[in-house]
């Protein structure tokens, strides 16, 4: 698994979501570097990150990203990071002191108990297209992520430039993650979670909707959420100063 290690001071990780690489963060990361030490994490299969059959399955990277990050750091996730954050904080909650996630839902497919969320078929659908052409599959999965929000354009175009810095993520490991994606339910680890939680979500976003927050606090009535109007599901590149504030304000307190 490739960490690009940068800036210096208290440690702060970053996850990317699905599909893409740490370098989605390099507008977000150059800021908050001057401030911290930053481990920008690809994920098995993208970016820079080799791929191994199984290597997605959650226990198994879980203890990767324990044996490779440090203990005690703040961990930031954007969307399927996200997830992995909260499933890194229930399992091995020595490594997260405080947790920020951005456009995450602790669940994101809808239920009964759920429905804050999306229908499964919209998952699904990307996992069927991705056999036919992943390339397309891809676009149009960056396009819903900019979808309604004010600056869509801009959005598209950063996301794709971003995807196009690195080689195609491999296959399967888009495949299994789409799986965490559809299969994953980290409500308890969200209700259980002992460590201060962050909340960034885009008021405009497709895949997490704004009521999600309402459920969410539910669970954990401690957690700090920030609604940042007219972005979708990529806040910290349509506003990514507005971001730094947030997750420095958050670290700080």
């Amino acid at each position: 698994m490739h960490i690009n290690v940068v800036g210096a001071g208290p440690d702060l990780v970053m996850l990317h979501g699905w599909s893409m690489h740490s370098g989605v963060w390099h507008e977000l990361a150059e800021g908050l570097a001057e401030r911290f030490t930053l481990h920008l994490v690809d994920l098995p299969g993208h970016g820079q990150s080799d791929w191994q059959e199984g290597q997605f399955e959650l226990p198994l990277l879980l203890s990767e990203l324990e044996q490779k990050l440090p203990d005690n750091a703040v961990w930031l996730g954007w969307s399927l990071g996200g997830l992995i954050c909260l499933a890194m904080q229930q399992r091995y909650p020595e490594k997260v002191r405080k947790l920020s996630l951005m456009a995450t839902t602790p669940k994101f497919v809808g239920c009964e108990t759920w429905p804050c969320a999306m229908a499964p078929s919209v998952l699904e659908s990307f996992a069927s297209n991705l056999h036919v052409d992943q390339k397309q599959t891809l676009q149009r999965f960056l396009m819903l992520q900019a979808k309604g929000a004010v600056q869509s354009r801009e959005t598209i175009r950063e996301l794709s430039e971003q995807l196009a810095t690195q080689h195609a993520p491999q296959p399967e490991a888009l495949r299994q993650g789409l799986a965490l994606l559809l299969q994953t339910d980290m409500r308890d680890a969200l209700s259980q979670a002992t460590c201060p939680l962050q909340l960034i979500l885009g008021e405009r976003d497709t895949l997490v909707p704004a009521s999600m927050p309402d459920y969410a606090k539910k669970l954990n009535p401690a957690l700090d959420v920030t609604m940042i109007d007219g972005v979708g599901h990529a806040p910290f590149i349509a506003q990514p100063q507005r971001c730094q504030e947030l997750i420095e304000i958050f670290i700080d307190g």
